[in-house]
Parts: C-alpha cells; structure tokens; sequence
C-alpha cells in the first residue's frame, strides 16, 4: 500500500472515530483547548492571528469561541477563504463573527474578502490527527499545505489528545507544525517538549 492510499484509510477511520464523540465532551474538549491557546505566550505576542472557523458538526476542535474572544481584544483576525478553483486559500479579515456563511462546504468563510496589510503570526490550523514529529494529517485536498509552505508564521495545531500519535504517515509535501496543543498537553516543537 502506498503512502497516499494509507492516509486516505487512517483518514476514514479518524473521521469515525471524531464523529463518534459525545457532544458533551467534544464542548468541554474544545473548551480546555481554546483557554490553553490563549493562555499560549505565541498567542498572546501575537498581533494577526490567522484561524480556521471550525466545522462543528464535524467535530472539529471548536474554535467559535475562540474567534469571537479575539476579536473582542486588539488583536487582527484572518479566516480562510477557500478557492476551489485554484485548490488555495484566499485570506479575509475578520470584523464580526456575523460576517460568516456557509460555503459549499458546510464551512463558515466571509462572503466579501476584507483585505489587510499586516503579516500573519499565528496560524491555528485544521488537523486530524498529529504526531510527536510535528506531522500533520490533513483533510487530503492540500489547501493548508500550500498555505502553510509559503507562510513564516507560528503554525499551531488543535487537536483532541487521543489523535496524536507516536507516528503517522507522511508524504514530502506535508507541513510540520511548531506547536501542538491537546486537552491533556502543550508540545513545542523548538524546545524541550511537553508543557503542560
């Protein structure tokens, strides 16, 4: 089996497994995720923060929340704009939560992109699952991908501690990301490991 045909595989089956969880515990999950993201220093010296809106009825790691707290503080908001046309990621500036509807996806995006000035942080990132190499498992269609080879930016991946494992398959255009962050731990990919 190739790489690719593994991860589409593990993929099926995390994707069980998220959808799986109880309502209850994915909410409260989140909620001790999305305080230890900004109780994050990175966060906190972070003027624009680029944030993916969450898909919650995916189960996604829920980051509502989250965006609707920062943009009540100064700091800049940037949710992605997905162009499927061209399979990247356009970037908008986030004013009100209120600003985000549905695409064809299900996914919340702006329906007017607000341009900005200022370079990008922080990236917090959609994932599946990670590993203790910093490997991320994506969704398989490369947006984040190709966002992410071309940005600076710290790249924080949220995820639900049960999906991060010792290791997950790779392929050479995949992006490792600096920091990870469970409902159970911090994993700093630049010093000596776990923070609680």
């Amino acid at each position: 089996m190739n790489v690719a045909q593994e991860k589409s595989d593990f993929r099926k089956q995390l994707l069980d497994i998220r959808n799986g969880i109880p309502v209850k515990v994915w909410s409260e999950k989140s909620s001790v995720i999305g305080k230890k993201l900004m109780e994050l220093q990175e966060f906190q010296s972070s003027e624009t923060i680029h944030c993916f809106v969450s898909m919650n009825a995916r189960k996604e790691v829920n980051t509502h929340s989250f965006i609707k707290e920062s943009l009540s503080t100064a700091k800049n908001i940037i949710v992605p704009i997905t162009n499927f046309e061209t399979g990247t990621l356009d970037h908008s500036k986030l004013n009100s939560f209120e600003e985000l509807k549905q695409n064809k996806w299900g996914v919340l995006e702006p329906e007017i992109l607000t341009a900005f000035d200022s370079e990008i942080d922080l990236v917090i990132v959609p994932l599946l699952a990670a590993d203790r190499s910093f490997n991320r498992l994506g969704y398989g269609k490369g947006f984040y991908d190709r966002f992410l080879h071309s940005s600076k930016a710290i790249k924080v991946g949220l995820l639900f501690d049960e999906f991060l494992f010792a290791e997950i398959p790779v392929e050479d255009f995949d992006e490792k990301l600096d920091i990870l962050i469970t409902d159970k731990k911090t994993v700093k990919r630049n010093n000596e490991g776990l923070i609680s």
